[in-house]
């Protein structure tokens, strides 16, 4: 989780990177990988009452493949919400969008 942290703005890329690749070729998406979309959002759009967005614009090419995939390998979890979150996935991302 550092790495898609502002601390860990060093390693937010290759972060992501390794997301995709374990989305893509991987079987499932764990619910441990699931905690970890809120934080890619943040990367780029920030909290939801940042009017200028994150702080990783820069990063919204791979953070959009891994919500590629996330959606291509889930469906089902992402049209559902999380027991600890306010807001569905499907939700989240259209905020994103």
């Amino acid at each position: 989780m550092h790495g898609l942290t502002p601390d860990g703005l060093d390693a937010i890329e290759d972060g992501l990177d390794c997301m995709a690749i374990i989305m893509y070729y991987g079987k499932a998406i764990s619910p441990e990988m699931w905690k970890l979309y809120p934080q890619m959002l943040y990367i780029v759009a920030g909290k939801p009452d940042d009017i200028d967005g994150g702080f990783g614009h820069e990063y919204l090419g791979p953070v959009v493949t891994c919500i590629q995939n996330f959606i291509s390998k889930d469906i089902t979890t992402f049209l559902t919400k999380a027991a600890d979150q306010e807001i569905s996935y499907l939700e989240m991302t259209f905020k994103f969008v």
